[in-house]
């Protein structure tokens, strides 16, 4: 009979575990919240918002706009899709400037690979400068210095986005696996052979997916940058806006979502491809 019975015992040993373990609602997450929840409050007070009057107010004007919106013009399909194309090239050789300007200041902005403290400190303080002005302005800037055009939007979202690329790709140097390093170091290996075949395998799948991210950025970042001159479907939108012309502004919004859904799908088939 004592075989057929189940004695359960406490193993002591379990108890030593149970001073690691915490409380999932501690003083310092309440104090957290508390914190949180007052700094929100202290905000929108400082920017007097009206979350009621800004409900009942808005829904009025939205289903007023939404009106004029409806229903969305195609009439002029082939000018719409010809400015979403130089969109996209915007977008495209964009991105291509910010991966070449970005590749060396992420490799020299990587603690673990900068040669010295000083060129890891320009380099991190170029990519800080650039990622920190808007694309805007940036743009502004070259359509006063070289004209209205692509080139303005070329380059503002180049210059811009290499500031973001280089912080992604340093960050990625910085959390590689060692090994391989170390290794590569012992047997005397070579700067560029230790990038070559150290770095870069560890890092591949993520430099393909961060770039990708930023190709799909460009193009929504380029369709506002013909706003100020850049050229592309930016510049038909805002055209549209003036003349209010709202029914082509819905076509042009509808034309901006397929192109987003598309390259969204090309991208995500192509980071599958490569893991």
């Amino acid at each position: 009979m004592n075989k057929n019975i189940l004695e359960l015992k406490v193993n002591n040993k379990d108890k030593n575990f149970e001073k690691y373990l915490r409380p999932q609602w501690s003083w310092k997450t309440l104090i957290f919240i508390v914190l949180f929840s007052s700094a929100l409050v202290f905000v929108v007070k400082d920017l007097e918002i009206d979350f009621i009057k800004l409900v009942s107010d808005s829904s009025k004007y939205f289903g007023d706009i939404l009106s004029r919106m409806l229903p969305p013009d195609f009439s002029n399909l082939s000018e719409l899709i010809y400015a979403m194309f130089e969109t996209i090239e915007i977008a495209f050789l964009g991105t291509f400037i910010a991966i070449v300007l970005s590749i060396p200041l992420g490799l020299f902005s990587a603690r673990n690979l900068a040669p010295n403290y000083f060129i890891y400190l320009v380099c991190k303080t170029i990519v800080i400068f650039f990622r920190a002005i808007p694309e805007f302005i940036i743009a502004m800037i070259l359509v006063i210095a070289i004209g209205f055009g692509a080139m303005p939007g070329v380059l503002a979202l180049g210059l811009h986005t290499m500031g973001f690329l280089a912080k992604f790709y340093a960050e990625d140097i910085e959390h590689i696996n060692k090994g391989p390093i170390d290794a590569l170091k012992s047997s005397g290996a070579t700067k560029s052979q230790i990038i070559s075949f150290g770095v870069i395998p560890q890092i591949l799948p993520s430099f393909v997916a961060n770039n990708l991210y930023i190709l799909d950025r460009n193009v929504r970042m380029a369709t506002m940058l013909g706003i100020v001159g850049a050229g592309g479907i930016g510049y038909e939108l805002q055209s549209s806006f003036r003349m209010f012309e709202y029914e082509r502004v819905s076509a042009i919004i509808i034309l901006i979502f397929v192109t987003i859904f598309l390259i969204d799908h090309f991208s995500a088939f192509i980071r599958s491809k490569i893991k």
